[in-house]
């Protein structure tokens, strides 16, 4: 006998739509089929869709400053995921510079992460590695994880990784099946244009993080992920400007973008607005003006980005605050896990501009092809029972009583919104139902073996 029957919806599986019932046992998919089979639960879908569980590629929980610790640890991060069909997320390790470091990080994130409700994994991150690049990936792949993180700016910080060394982990990441993931800045740039002003306000984030110092990043990033074959990833692209620079020259089909919703849906006007406003939108990148915004909101539904990450990083509203002034001691990031999904269904599958599939696709199935997660992101049998219960007529008003996180604020505050998850089912149990947290057990750490794409176009 089954487990669980999840009954009388439509499935959305990010190539298909098709009534049909979705039977689980021991925690994995065990039929998908237009029958009535026994099962232990039976849970009504009819009027909802069925979809595979959410994977965001892009959070910060616990994120620790030294000043200030992000608002969402790993089990508050995690219900409020969960509120958003998140199933699974992938977050970072601390920066490591040293071979010495990589178990000592890796071993304090998986303590951290060990009161998350879904499941979870991690991307190695370095900082001016002092680790053969080979060395490195060998390492990572060892602890279970296969992607590694590099900042192509913030020397002042000690993060910043060379080219030479970024150029020598794409060489490696095509044999051994790693991928190598960018924040993709130019730091002269960047540098250059802090170093001219005296006293920094927040209402000055897009002149330190001007569109053009992504657009030569990312192109730069491009030109090597050709030379090389490497796997490379970058995440948080919001500049259309900058894609747009990127298609001229082709985009290969060994690199893959990330964006995030608050690019698709806000400007650098608010930064115009009062002091308040302002500081509650600092996040890096920034936000990104009207022009760069229409760009993104044509490349994504036209496919260009493979996945979408939340960089889901909140701080609360009197942290922000007390930096309105001084922007070198600002904390930057904002919220957003809880609710990605439902902005882009509102803004781009409501408005007719694209199917619920390639936003399930973006979502979860290729984000379980892009970071090896073979069990996850398909509701086929025998991949583990992740599903989420969508309801497509839901209209909400999104306030920061309505979700779930620790933190005091939401930049989505007002927004009117269709379409809401009800429930949420990680490895066949209920972590929300029917609109109530009834989480009884803990998510657990997925280990990702060596990845090897296919083609970009292989992907639509």
């Amino acid at each position: 006998m089954n487990d669980l029957a999840v009954v009388n919806g439509k499935i959305f599986d990010g190539f298909s739509s098709y009534k049909a019932n979705v039977y689980i046992k021991d925690g994995k998919i065990s039929t998908v089929s237009s029958q009535i089979l026994d099962a232990a639960e039976i849970y009504d879908a009819n009027g909802f869709y069925i979809l595979p569980g959410l994977i965001d590629p892009h959070v910060h929980f616990a994120l620790n400053l030294g000043k200030y610790r992000s608002a969402d640890d790993f089990e508050s991060g995690s219900r409020s995921a969960a509120f958003g069909g998140v199933t699974t997320f992938i977050d970072f390790l601390d920066p490591v510079t040293e071979d010495s470091e990589i178990e000592e990080k890796f071993s304090q994130r998986l303590k951290l992460a060990s009161s998350s409700h879904v499941d979870y994994s991690f991307h190695m991150t370095v900082a001016h590695p002092n680790i053969p690049a080979m060395e490195l990936i060998h390492r990572t792949l060892a602890l279970g994880l296969n992607s590694v993180k590099c900042f192509t700016t913030y020397s002042l910080s000690n993060r910043m990784t060379g080219d030479g060394y970024i150029f020598d982990l794409l060489k490696s990441s095509k044999d051994l099946g790693a991928v190598i993931t960018f924040h993709a800045e130019n730091d002269p740039i960047i540098i250059h244009r802090i170093s001219g002003i005296g006293k920094r306000f927040p209402k000055d984030l897009p002149f330190f993080h001007p569109y053009e110092s992504e657009a030569e990043a990312v192109s730069r990033i491009g030109t090597f992920a050709r030379l090389t074959g490497g796997q490379a990833y970058i995440v948080h692209n919001s500049s259309g400007r900058s894609i747009q620079l990127l298609k001229a020259y082709g985009i290969p089909s060994n690199l893959r973008l990330e964006t995030c919703p608050q690019y698709l849906v806000l400007d650098d006007s608010v930064y115009e607005n009062n002091s308040t406003e302002v500081v509650l939108h600092t996040l890096v990148p920034p936000l990104r003006s009207k022009l760069d915004l229409q760009l993104m909101k044509g490349y994504f539904v036209n496919g260009i980005f493979s996945t979408v990450g939340t960089d889901h990083c909140p701080f609360m509203k009197k942290e922000k605050l007390e930096n309105e002034s001084n922007y070198d001691s600002m904390p930057n990031g904002i919220g957003g896990v809880e609710t990605a999904f439902s902005l882009l269904y509102t803004l781009f599958v409501k408005e007719g501009l694209m199917p619920l599939n390639l936003l399930v696709k973006m979502q979860s199935t290729n984000v379980a092809d892009t970071f090896g997660l073979a069990n996850k992101g398909r509701i086929l049998p025998g991949v583990d029972a992740d599903l989420v219960i969508f309801d497509p007529n839901s209209e909400w008003r999104v306030t920061i009583d309505s979700l779930h996180t620790n933190a005091d604020y939401t930049p989505y505050e007002g927004m009117k919104l269709k379409g809401k998850f009800v429930s949420t089912i990680v490895r066949g149990n209920f972590v929300v139902k029917d609109g109530e947290f009834i989480s009884r057990s803990k998510g657990k750490f997925i280990e990702r073996g060596p990845v090897f794409w296919r083609t970009h176009s292989e992907m639509r």
